[in-house]
């Protein structure tokens, strides 16, 4: 999750950079099934379990899916408004980098560091081995996505905060999974609607790779319009 160091969030899109209500009591039972999974996702690549063994887990895992499917979704006709107030107000915590409620995320933590024009923020993440690439090593492409979280977060805590326009990544050395890594993220300038910036990732100090960043700024009525959108499409 997303954790704010100090400053006023009021600015931020109602704090869309971090995480601004307590998760409720059916989140918290969702963080602990999505824990779970993350687990069950680590011994599905790994496991020595025999044929038979595999398909008993299949079958009580397509169990619980249809008694959580039967219970309906938030956004569906016949839910009630506070189901849908409720995804809206702990977005951040159904992120698939960051989010504890989304089992694909690791997930990753960011601290805001420092709001404002010269946002900088520090992410800290272990990738385990569903995340593995080259042998040992992390996959480019959730490298990637951590630049895009981090980066996201500090362009966010800018004050005027958007969408991604360009990402790049220059990877510098091999990036370990099962090791601690660091990304720090900052806003370089700020040019009208374009917020430019810049990451690092260290593993320990071995800088692993460097990005840059272009988002651009949108009003919150339009982040109210995709949510808009994200909920009548489910």
């Amino acid at each position: 999750m997303t954790q704010d160091s100090g400053g006023d969030a009021t600015n931020h899109f109602g704090g869309f950079h971090i995480q601004t209500e307590p998760l409720s009591d059916q989140d918290v039972a969702r963080v602990e099934l999505a824990n779970e999974v993350r687990a069950m996702i680590g011994e599905i690549i790994s496991t020595d379990a025999t044929v038979e063994e595999i398909r008993m887990v299949r079958d009580q895992v397509r169990a619980g899916v249809a008694a959580l499917v039967a219970r309906g979704h938030a956004g569906a006709e016949g839910v009630n408004e506070a189901a849908l107030a409720e995804r809206r107000k702990n977005f951040l915590a159904r992120s698939p980098v960051l989010g504890t409620i989304n089992p694909i995320a690791v997930p990753l933590t960011v601290t805001v560091l420092q709001d404002g024009p010269n946002a900088i923020v520090e992410g800290r993440i272990t990738f385990t081995a569903p995340y593995e690439g080259a042998p040992g090593c992390v996959h480019g492409g959730f490298i990637a996505s951590a630049f895009d979280e981090v980066l996201g977060v500090a362009q966010s805590a800018s004050g005027q905060p958007g969408m991604t326009a360009n990402l790049t990544v220059d990877y510098r050395s091999p990036t370990p999974i099962l090791r601690e890594l660091v990304f720090r993220g900052w806003c370089e300038r700020v040019e009208g609607r374009k917020i430019f910036t810049r990451g690092t990732v260290h593993q320990g100090d071995t800088l692993c790779a460097e990005s840059t960043g272009l988002f651009i700024s949108m009003r919150p009525e339009l982040f109210e319009r995709l949510l808009a959108l994200r909920e009548t499409s489910r």
